[in-house]
């Protein structure tokens, strides 16, 4: 029985059999010392005694003294009556009692019969009654619950036929203010957020596979030449072209690896975390930020993320700043944390559309001239996960933008913390250590990579070396993204 019509249906008749059992048995009991009474009074006799002989009383007419020291008596025949509507009459016992003289065995076998008779007649008559309002009360909720339970049918039947081809279809909700109503629409909701939701991975989809191709043309196309005509080629130069683009690559793949994992976990693990010191350390690495921060600013999550976060608002700022970058941190309920800018700045149309993926407010800006639009998409994504927010608004006393992020302070729960620590997994690790800008797990810095010379060495390429990043050169301002 998997249809919650027939459960509700057959819960309502039992639990109506029960009760209409109980009354009924209450009945039949009630029934039954009112029938006994009644066979006892029919058959009571009166008499009175002498010694020697006794007379019956009759009230109808007088009767003679059968002598001296008379005293009075009676009889009964009281049956003892079953409420199995099929005894057998003739079976049906009985007790004689009283001290005057007793009626005859087949006398008071006929009272009984009769008796055990008249009351399988009210017990069976009972039986059919209960029954037919037992069944009138499945019928009816089987009806109602068929009703009731229609409109959701309707919708499990619509809900069926949706498939990821065609995601804009939706249920009918009932005009009724009803919790069925509420269901429909809350299943609508959930279908918008799915659509949303799979349009955006596509979209995703589609942007990363954009961006991938572009890099992998170029590498191609160089390596191409460059076999091409051999005897011709600069190798030392498109060896370095090639390691240029697959850098380029690798940057691109560990940013969706990371938005993948930020997209498909949940903060589980939980540590109280410094930002003072993480914005400290972060700062010390780069040359031309100035810090204003409070000391000791507590929040629960991860340093990682965290570290990240500030390096991806001050990669985006400094590609952008005109002189001067500022950093502040403030306590408080909340952590603040703002990145500002001297740069040209963010319309105010577009600042809500630069935190997301892959977007350039300039189409047309170069390779050179900063990533692939996925820094401030991984920013915000890590101030959510922390349950803050991260926007952009306007920079008080400069020219630029401001990025201000607030994440609430405290520290997380010990129980919740000791058992995240449990789930602790191997993965962390590394993608701490590909992030490049923040402290490993282990506790231990990765050494800094040096700046590549104006040419590759052969033994970098052929020997053992360690690895090198690309010579930047300079540029216009980028646009953000």
């Amino acid at each position: 029985m998997k249809s919650l019509q027939v459960r509700v249906t057959v819960l309502a008749t039992v639990v109506t059999a029960v009760l209409i059992g109980l009354i009924g048995a209450l009945m039949l009991v009630s029934e039954r010392q009112q029938i006994t009474s009644q066979a006892a009074d029919s058959s009571r006799r009166h008499f009175a005694c002498a010694p020697l002989n006794c007379v019956e009383l009759d009230t109808q007419k007088p009767a003679a003294t059968p002598g001296t020291h008379v005293y009075y008596a009676s009889t009964e025949v009281r049956p003892e009556l079953s409420l199995w509507p099929f005894t057998d009459l003739d079976e049906t016992p009985y007790l004689s009692l009283g001290r005057g003289p007793q009626r005859s065995d087949e006398e008071a076998r006929a009272t009984a019969s009769g008796a055990q008779l008249q009351l399988n007649r009210v017990t069976m008559t009972l039986l059919t009654v209960l029954t037919s309002i037992t069944a009138l009360v499945s019928v009816t909720v089987l009806a109602a619950a068929s009703r009731v339970l229609r409109p959701v049918e309707t919708m499990r039947a619509e809900v069926a036929e949706i498939n990821e081809n065609d995601l804009t279809r939706r249920v009918r909700v009932p005009s009724s203010d009803n919790e069925i109503a509420q269901l429909g629409a809350t299943l609508n909701e959930t279908l918008d957020r799915v659509h949303r939701t799979v349009e955006d991975t596509r979209r995703f989809v589609a942007d990363a596979s954009h961006e991938l191709r572009s890099p992998l043309a170029a590498l191609r196309a160089e390596l191409e030449i460059a076999l091409s005509h051999p005897h011709m080629a600069d190798w030392p130069t498109v060896v370095k072209a090639a390691l240029e683009d697959t850098e380029r690559l690798q940057e691109l793949t560990t940013d969706l690896l990371l938005l993948a994992r930020l997209d498909a976990d949940a903060l589980d693990k939980q540590d109280t975390v410094d930002l003072s010191a993480v914005v400290r350390r972060e700062v010390s690495r780069r040359g031309t930020v100035t810090l204003q921060a409070d000391d000791h600013v507590l929040v629960p999550g991860r340093r990682a993320q965290l570290s990240r976060l500030l390096g991806n608002l001050l990669d985006n700022a400094e590609r952008h700043a005109g002189t001067e970058v500022v950093v502040r941190l403030r306590g408080g309920p909340f952590a603040t944390l703002e990145v500002v800018d001297d740069g040209p700045g963010i319309p105010e149309a577009d600042r809500e559309r630069v935190f997301d993926r892959f977007t350039r407010l300039d189409e047309a800006r170069t390779r050179a001239a900063g990533g692939a639009g996925l820094g401030l998409a991984i920013a915000r994504r890590i101030a959510t996960r922390h349950h803050g927010t991260l926007e952009a608004t306007d920079a008080e006393g400069f020219r630029g933008i401001r990025f201000v992020a607030t994440i609430p302070t405290g520290v997380p729960h010990p129980r919740k913390a000791a058992v995240a620590a449990r789930h602790h997994r191997v993965g962390d690790d590394v993608w701490q250590f590909l992030n490049g800008s923040i402290l490993p797990a282990h506790g231990r810095l990765p050494e800094p990579r040096p700046a590549a010379g104006p040419e590759l060495e052969w033994d970098l390429i052929f020997g053992e070396h360690q690895p090198v990043t690309r010579a930047t050169t300079p540029s216009r301002p980028a646009p953000r993204g």
